[in-house]
């Protein structure tokens, strides 16, 4: 008999003096043909497949769907899996298989407007955190932020430069960083003695500390 047949009774009576497999053997239905039903967490095999008999059977038409744990299926971050034992949808696990997502609690960084402190950089707002509250860890970088000297800041005229160590507040040093203003003969009340007439109140001093040349006149 040949394969995808099924030999006739020994008995049968040939339809003339040479028998053929028209005579003797009987075609084996497909899994479509019979359509066989595979019950869940099987999956069918393609519908053309010739059973080994005249009835279809389990382990003609259908294979066993894998478990998340005979896959070894990787869920990704932020993501939780599944027992191993459980069973997946199709002969390919999937994530909606084999894991479950935090996304439905978890906020991002921007949903909360997370700030990040002076001398860190935030990540893109889209972050996701690692728990229900998000951390300087979840949504900020430390920045490279330069100190007056690294760059050797240049204070302008009527300015006196800050501690070369001073820290600016971003990567780009500024003024306000690095500078401090000279102060004004208003700004220290400064007391011109008797017969000196003081100089305009907005008089700026050369120097961090005003004297009588600076703020007054004879």
């Amino acid at each position: 008999d040949p394969s995808g047949f099924t030999p006739s009774s020994a008995d049968t009576v040939c339809s003339s003096l040479t028998c053929k497999s028209t005579d003797c053997c009987t075609a084996n239905p497909t899994c479509g043909g019979s359509s066989y039903p595979c019950p869940g967490h099987y999956s069918p095999h393609d519908a053309s497949t010739v059973c080994s008999s005249l009835n279809c059977s389990l382990e003609d038409c259908c294979t066993a769907n894998p478990t998340c744990g005979s896959s070894s299926y990787p869920c990704p971050g932020h993501y939780s899996p599944h027992d191993a034992s459980t069973v997946c949808s199709s002969l390919n696990c999937s994530l909606e298989d084999c894991c479950t997502g935090f996304f439905a609690v978890y906020p991002t960084c921007g949903s909360v407007n997370f700030t990040c402190d002076v001398g860190y950089t935030a990540k893109n707002a889209s972050t996701l955190c690692a728990s229900s509250v998000c951390n300087a860890t979840d949504c900020c970088v430390a920045s490279v932020i330069p100190t007056c000297g690294s760059v050797s800041y240049s204070c302008p005229a009527g300015y006196a430069p800050k501690s070369t160590e001073t820290v600016c507040l971003s990567s780009v040093c500024n003024s306000t960083d690095c500078c401090t203003a000279y102060p004004t003969c208003s700004s220290v009340s400064f007391p011109c003695p008797e017969g000196y007439e003081a100089k305009a109140a907005s008089t700026q001093c050369p120097s961090s500390g005003c004297n009588l040349t600076d703020c007054c006149t004879a």
